[in-house]
């Protein structure tokens, strides 16, 4: 969460040393800022931010894990019902709230106030992971693999004729 505490933080110096800090969610934050601005659509990014910041915020500190979890539901259900994407891209955002009512379910039936006492459940230990795998199946959903192989074929067929056309390039 490292651009999110340094957003939140009041010390400059603090701030820094939280940048210095690797977690994924800067990436996946770059990520939703660069294709929000290619879509031109900021809803994602907006859903994004307001996931990280219900567990980074002061402000939400009262609530409990599984309140926070359905409001990630919220949001995201949101997202799909009210924001006009691809059918790739909502059933990834189904995918999301799916994930987000199994973490409120794991919190709620398994946690005590934030505490797993002895054994911690698998989706506990593989919250980061299922998520960040989420969120790029939401990046990935835009992504247009029909336009990329062709591109990769025009190159081919370029590079093809340059040598079919030219005494100096000559391909084995």
């Amino acid at each position: 969460m490292d651009i999110f505490e340094c957003l939140l933080q009041a010390n400059v110096q603090e701030s820094v040393a939280v940048i210095r800090k690797k977690s994924s969610n800067t990436e996946l934050l770059i990520v939703y800022v660069l294709l929000s601005l290619l879509i031109k659509k900021p809803q994602l990014l907006g859903a994004f931010f307001m996931g990280c910041l219900l567990f980074e915020w002061s402000l939400f500190d009262p609530l409990k894990e599984y309140q926070l979890y359905l409001i990630g539901f919220l949001v995201y259900s949101y997202v799909i019902t009210n924001c006009v994407f691809s059918a790739k891209t909502k059933l990834a955002c189904a995918l999301m709230c799916f994930l987000c009512l199994l973490f409120a379910c794991d919190a709620a039936f398994y946690g005590l106030n934030g505490v797993y006492e002895e054994s911690e459940t698998v989706i506990y230990k593989n919250i980061e992971r299922l998520f960040v795998c989420c969120h790029s199946l939401i990046i990935a959903s835009f992504v247009n693999i029909k336009r990329i192989e062709n591109g990769l074929r025009n190159g081919v067929s370029i590079i093809r004729s340059m040598s079919a056309n030219s005494a100096y390039i000559v391909f084995i």
